[in-house]
């Protein structure tokens, strides 16, 4: 009876353990700020975390294409990871151009994008 109880007693452990490795891996989540402080050259985005998802947040910010769903391998900020809510300066820009903007973040599992928003230069 003894030589059933430990293979029993171990595959018990290896169940648990194995549960505790499935936690469901989410990217961050959150939404764009509507773009202000238009000028020709500049203006300023930003965006707010609604979930952090499955790990902390290590670094985040906007980015922006002339094109839509911008990603950070277009034009992006880069802001201090540790708040909720920012905002950026996105700079550079070309004057009478309309862009697309998304607020990013990035954790462990990846990279989260908001919501697109557009705004267009003076």
């Amino acid at each position: 009876m003894n030589n059933i109880r430990i293979p029993i007693f171990i595959l018990l452990i290896t169940v648990i353990v194995s549960m505790g490795s499935c936690k469901k891996k989410e990217l961050p989540a959150l939404t764009t700020t509507a773009v202000t402080n238009i000028t020709i050259t500049a203006a300023t985005g930003g965006g707010t975390i609604t979930d952090e998802g499955s790990s902390t947040v290590i670094s985040l910010g906007v980015c922006w294409s002339t094109d839509p769903e911008p990603t950070i391998q277009d034009f992006k900020t880069s802001e201090i990871a540790g708040v909720t809510q920012f905002t950026s300066s996105l700079k550079g820009l070309v004057g009478g151009t309309k862009y697309y903007v998304r607020a990013y973040a990035v954790n462990d599992e990846g990279i989260g994008y908001g919501n697109e928003v557009t705004f267009t230069t003076l």
